[in-house]
């Protein structure tokens, strides 16, 4: 009688811990989805509402125009009835296709504009024979409607946002009525479709790139949204210059309270400018410090206009504090506080910046980060001229070198703090493991001087991963419940 009551209370207390672990997986994860980007708010769009001049940026319901090479075409989002529309290559041949660029427009949501720029680069680079450029390439550049400024030229399914900013910080859109899908979401859809080697079985890299508008969502994308499910994909993120970035601290690198003041700007750490309110995306939450260990450790460029001085783009406060009035010196600022945060080696000898107490999270990198900045001095806010130079060039097509560009007088190279042996599978196979192990590191200490020769590990966990888990707990308490009682 003892050997079967043993049994029976076995099984019970297995089941139960079992179960509650099953509970406690699919709580966390509808946690995770009610706590998205649909409950975030995104101060910059919010104020962006009272003002007369956001709301008429590029404000246009006639025809669209269609540049000489592309077409317009859609994709469903996820399981949803919504639809990201698109600038696409036109004769794109999928069978061959090895290469992918997604590039995403500014404030003024000309995604046509910014398909040509990307186009004329890549047919530039492929006319003069540069390394890295495929001759089977796609060239994608999504389009971002304003549910208001954009009336006509958007379907009954496609997306758009009714605060024309709110797309730049990962917000959800307003259309179709009732959708939850946001920008972030929408680029995981496109990121997904280049994956998928059922449709694409030679692509090997894709390079998502961002400016001014673009850039701030490029920016966030690279902190916080997901890998592709397809582990064969490289990727790189070019950030280019946006007004602000998304801060994993309060620390701020202006101190002179006469540009702008903590104490009187409580929203400065807010989220699109820093973490305060953010809700997490799709994939989860994680915290400031893990969203910073993604993003050191992606294949990330910053590339900045050096004559990108003019006093336009967000002037509030919350970016004011990110290094003033010109979008240049917020975005060597950041270049600044990432390397201290990481505490790097980094000479950072010239860069603007002041910060002091800042943590020190260099058992997120072993003072090692993956980032690069590429400053082209002759640039202004001007995404043609800052793609269309030998810098832009590098950052979009070369495995091996980003030229860096403009460096501050007398700023010298100090090598990393720490080398890490090649592994033998990145030096190994295909175009795609190449880049992998030399796009994100450097070929010569004096272009890229805060990388060794290690490729970024793949960090995030897909959902399928983890979603197998309580079922595996169910699967176990069959199998035991079958040795005890069979």
């Amino acid at each position: 009688m003892m050997r079967p009551l043993f049994s029976w209370v076995f099984v019970g207390t297995l089941l139960a811990v079992c179960l509650g672990q099953a509970d406690a997986e699919t709580s966390r994860r509808v946690v995770a989805r009610a706590g998205g980007s649909s409950k975030t708010v995104d101060v910059s769009s919010k104020a962006d509402r009272s003002s007369k001049a956001a709301m008429s940026e590029g404000e246009a319901h006639g025809d669209l125009n269609i540049p000489s090479g592309s077409r317009m075409r859609t994709l469903r989002v996820g399981s949803s009835n919504a639809h990201i529309a698109a600038y696409w290559s036109k004769n794109e041949d999928q069978d061959k296709a090895e290469h992918a660029f997604v590039m995403i427009h500014g404030r003024l949501r000309d995604g046509d504009r910014y398909w040509k720029i990307m186009n004329d680069a890549y047919h530039s680079a492929l006319n003069d024979s540069y390394p890295g450029v495929k001759k089977h390439s796609v060239i994608v550049a999504p389009q971002f409607f304003s549910e208001k400024l954009n009336k006509g030229q958007y379907g009954n399914h496609t997306l758009a946002w009714n605060d024309v900013n709110a797309w730049q910080s990962g917000m959800v859109a307003t259309h179709p009525s009732g959708t939850d899908v946001s920008s972030l979401d929408a680029l995981d859809t496109i990121v997904e479709h280049f994956a998928d080697s059922s449709k694409y079985p030679n692509m090997k890299n894709l390079t998502l790139v961002g400016h001014g508008g673009g850039g701030q969502l490029m920016n966030r994308y690279a902190t916080i949204g997901k890998n592709p499910s397809n582990s064969n994909i490289y990727v790189r993120y070019i950030v280019g210059d946006p007004s602000s970035s998304a801060y994993y601290t309060h620390h701020r690198p202006v101190t002179d309270k006469s540009i702008a003041d903590k104490s009187n700007c409580p929203q400065y750490d807010d989220w699109r400018y820093g973490f305060t309110g953010f809700g997490g995306t799709r994939s989860g939450k994680k915290s400031p410090k893990e969203y910073f260990h993604q993003y050191i450790n992606r294949d990330v460029v910053n590339i900045v206009g050096y004559q990108d001085t003019a006093k336009s783009g967000d002037q509030k406060c919350m970016a004011l504090l990110q290094g003033g009035q010109k979008r240049r010196d917020r975005n060597l600022s950041w270049w600044r506080y990432i390397n201290m945060l990481a505490n790097t080696n980094e000479n950072l000898h010239g860069f603007p910046g002041n910060f002091s107490d800042l943590p020190d999270w260099s058992s997120s990198s072993n003072g090692i980060i993956y980032t690069r900045l590429c400053v082209v001095e002759d640039a202004t806010h001007d995404a043609a001229k800052v793609f269309g130079g030998s810098e832009g060039r590098s950052a979009l097509f070369h495995h091996h070198n980003v030229e860096m560009g403009w460096r501050p007088k007398g700023w010298s190279y100090k090598a990393p703090k720490q080398k890490a042996a090649r592994s033998e599978s990145s030096t190994s196979t295909s175009t795609s493991s190449s880049t992998s192990s030399t796009s994100s590191s450097t070929a010569s200490e004096s272009q890229s001087p805060s990388k060794d020769s290690v490729s970024p590990p793949r960090l995030a966990q897909s959902d399928a991963a983890v979603s197998l888990k309580p079922a595996g707990f169910a699967v176990l308490a069959g199998l035991l419940c079958l040795i005890l009682f069979v």
